[in-house]
């Protein structure tokens, strides 16, 4: 039986060395599988320090997170299956309890490596040089992640069951730190509250037109990784975002071409460091309701410039090669 003692975190947090070069880190992430939260994020961790990110932070980042998503999937599955109040306050019990003692190690692992007033430094733009080793450097970000990992876990678990705990114990992410972690967020790994944004995202794009039920979806899926934030969308205002999706979810075919046009597969590549196509296709099939078999193909005719004959009647190239994309994409633009 799961204890919900986050035991697995507990062997991450020691950063131990299990490959000799970046290269093996680097394989090991791109071919670990990823672990999804099985409902709908009320919170997304969106880390703002790519350059520290090492192959090695990477890779235990992704395990990290990986473990957060498997803890929270196996909570919810227990309690929804279950109900009572009684587990639901022992679940939450052990989570928190487990989330203090490894925010503690984690804090003390930082201090005891760099002490905690070279963090600042270490974030600056232009860092200097204190004699401390690459390793100690390394930790000390690995920690301050894991902290924010831990909260993210928390305050996920809260939120779906606040009944039982109540208004007046819940946290919001900076009552969180400065009460259980002892200091203000770090602002190199933001936790947002995913209903507001999405509540002001969907708002927004509804104002005119109203969108249907399968943008609104859309909207929901790709929201906590700010698809509103890449350029190409930014740059169009809510009508215009509402056209462009309403377009997107007629034909997953073309969505996947468009998809690409707006550099939606980039960002989650190197944001929030999506390395298996696997993983890029299985969260686009979702958000569009398509099959994910079917997704496949269309994305991977992206990645030939001779589609084989597979991928003949799901081309999806052939939006980006004749030009269509980017005449839709303009016309969008210029309309008013």
């Amino acid at each position: 039986m799961n204890n919900f003692d986050l035991k697995k975190v507990h062997e991450l947090i020691r950063f131990e060395d299990v490959c000799t070069s970046e290269n093996g880190y680097m394989t090991k992430a791109c071919s670990l599988p990823r672990v999804e939260l099985e409902t709908d994020a009320l919170y997304v961790l969106t880390p703002k320090m790519p350059l520290l990110f090492t192959t090695k932070l990477r890779y235990y980042r992704l395990l990290v997170e990986n473990e957060i998503n498997r803890h929270i999937n196996a909570a919810t599955e227990l309690l929804e299956a279950d109900g009572s109040e009684e587990l639901t306050k022992f679940v939450l019990k052990k989570t928190r309890e487990s989330v203090t003692t490894l925010i503690n190690e984690a804090k003390r692992l930082t201090k005891y490596n760099i002490g905690d007033k070279n963090w600042k430094n270490i974030i600056s733009d232009s860092p200097s040089e204190l004699g401390h080793p690459k390793g100690a450097t390394e930790l000390a970000v690995f920690s301050h992640y894991v902290i924010a990992e831990l909260a993210r876990c928390w305050l996920e678990l809260q939120d779906r069951y606040a009944y039982v705990i109540g208004e007046g114990g819940c946290y919001d992410v900076s009552l969180f730190y400065t009460s259980v972690v002892g200091r203000n967020p770090d602002k190199e790994f933001e936790i947002r509250r995913l209903e507001i944004n999405e509540k002001d995202n969907l708002q927004q794009l509804t104002e005119s037109p109203k969108l249907t039920t399968a943008a609104e979806y859309f909207s929901k899926l790709v929201a906590p990784f700010c698809f509103e934030k890449l350029p190409l969308v930014n740059a169009l205002n809510a009508k215009q975002q509402a056209e462009l999706i309403e377009l997107m979810v007629k034909d997953a075919c073309y969505a996947a071409a468009m998809l690409k046009y707006l550099g939606y597969y980039s960002r989650l590549r190197d944001v929030y460091l999506w390395k298996r196509n696997e993983d890029i296709i299985k969260h686009c099939a979702k958000a569009l309701k398509c099959a994910q078999s079917t997704y496949k193909k269309y994305f991977y005719s992206l990645n030939s410039s001779t589609p084989t004959l597979s991928y003949e009647r799901h081309n999806a190239q052939a939006f980006l090669d004749t030009g269509q994309i980017e005449k839709d994409y303009n016309r969008i633009k210029e309309s008013k």
